[in-house]
């Protein structure tokens, strides 16, 4: 199903078929957004996961966003993402999430949900990103439903909720995201 924009993408670098490195709309007060890759929205047309997106930056005072993802290959299901990963996609996309981290202070959403586990080398490159993230003193959030006052933003395996899975009054809460990578570290073989 394809939703609409309600303010179109400005920003936009990948293709409609193959990858997908940067969208967002332009402002002074991001929200960046990491996914673990990209399904089908462009900047024409939203998926599900964006349509979230943009509605939970909106609703929590951020005046634009801006959607990465830990790898930029495009798939609309995580399990068809390649076997081994390709370094120089890898590193492309590490190119674009820096021009944008580099405003420091920035606050990253963590919400990649569960579909982080469905290859090892999307940990690895989720190290590489925090690493240029810490680098530029950005702040992690991950987002989730509120029950008994308490924000339940991960998963029972303890990863950030994706969007799709969240209600449009998701509040936010920190994510320690050195104290997640350390924990999830013992699981990967190739870490």
């Amino acid at each position: 199903m394809k939703y609409s924009w309600e303010i179109a993408p400005d920003i936009y670098i990948g293709d409609d078929i193959h990858n997908r490195f940067v969208l967002g709309v332009s402002g002074n007060n991001p929200l960046i957004c990491f996914g673990v890759n990209p399904s089908t929205a462009n900047n024409e047309y939203a998926d599900k996961t964006l349509h979230m997106v943009e509605q939970i930056a909106k609703r929590n005072g951020f005046d634009s966003w801006i959607m990465l993802n830990v790898y930029p290959y495009r798939s609309t299901n995580p399990d068809c993402l390649p076997g081994t990963r390709d370094d120089d996609l890898h590193n492309e996309n590490l190119r674009h999430i820096e021009s944008y981290l580099q405003k420091c202070d920035l606050t990253i959403w963590a919400a990649w949900g569960e579909p982080i586990t469905e290859r090892d080398y999307l940990m690895n490159c989720l190290f590489d990103i925090y690493n240029i993230a810490n680098k530029y003193s950005c702040q992690f959030i991950a987002f989730g439903k509120e029950v008994n006052g308490k924000i339940l933003a991960t998963t029972r395996h303890d990863h950030p909720r994706h969007p799709s899975r969240l209600p449009l009054l998701a509040k936010p809460q920190c994510f320690d995201i050195a104290h997640y990578l350390d924990k999830i570290k013992k699981y990967i073989k190739s870490l």
